[in-house]
């Protein structure tokens, strides 16, 4: 059963990878954690940021989401539960992360969800709608742009903008604005597509979106960086200009 698979899981994991990392075990429980990187990815099953990266305990700060959705800061702060800008608030006010990283993927259910509208087999959920609402303007620039595209592209499309959008809305919280500005945090939109194992990350020179080839990846958003050139306008036009690509 599935459960069980866990439970084996656990016990493999007791009896060999913490037997053979106690001393890193014994650090973090007495110095705490101190990662340098915050990842927000999406909770597919498909796409684990830990594996993808290949880290260890203590290496990453992790918010996972239906479709790696930042939503936008709220200015003042209200009395309403905001689970991902909490953790986005301690992860860079508490534990002082140096980079943000927006983490989008090729074939994202909630991102399909959004394209396709009242048409989703999930249109009737409670909450999900209400969520990938946060990226509805993208979904319908996309739709405007795109019109006559492959629902593949538009929804490539779609997932990619999503995630420059994201980059976007983490300006509006005051202390993420203030940090880049003082050059302590970088922000990052990074895409996977699982199919092929490639990552891509948003080049705000050009707007696309560039395989990932080394290590010499340039930042979404620096101290440097215009932020007007990072917007998800700007890549639909990219993406609409070019041939289509299914």
């Amino acid at each position: 059963m599935a459960l069980d698979r866990l439970l084996k899981g656990f016990a493999d994991f007791r009896l060999g990878y913490y037997r053979e990392h106690l001393d890193l075990f014994e650090k973090l429980a007495k110095e705490g954690q101190s990662p340098k990187i915050l990842i927000v990815g999406c909770a597919d099953a498909r796409v684990d940021p830990g594996i993808l990266t290949q880290t260890k305990p203590g290496d990453i700060f992790t918010v996972r989401n239906i479709g790696a959705i930042v939503p936008p800061a709220q200015i003042p702060p209200d009395e309403r539960q905001h689970g991902t800008s909490a953790a986005i608030e301690f992860a860079v006010r508490g534990l002082e992360v140096e980079h943000v990283v927006i983490l989008g993927h090729a074939l994202c259910g909630g991102i399909a969800a959004l394209v396709d509208g009242d048409k989703s087999a999930f249109a009737d959920y409670d909450y999900l709608s209400t969520w990938t609402a946060v990226a509805q303007s993208v979904r319908d620039h996309a739709l405007a742009e795109l019109k006559g595209r492959s629902r593949a592209e538009i929804l490539r499309a779609v997932e990619q903008a999503s995630v420059v959008n994201s980059v976007g809305n983490l300006m509006g919280f005051p202390w993420i604005a203030e940090r880049v500005a003082a050059g302590k945090l970088v922000l990052h939109a990074w895409w996977f597509n699982f199919a092929e194992g490639q990552l891509y990350a948003f080049n705000p020179e050009t707007a696309a979106f560039d395989k990932v080839l080394g290590l010499d990846v340039r930042p979404t958003i620096d101290r440097s960086t215009a932020f007007s050139a990072v917007r998800p306008e700007r890549l639909i036009a990219t993406i609409a200009g070019r041939p289509p690509a299914f």
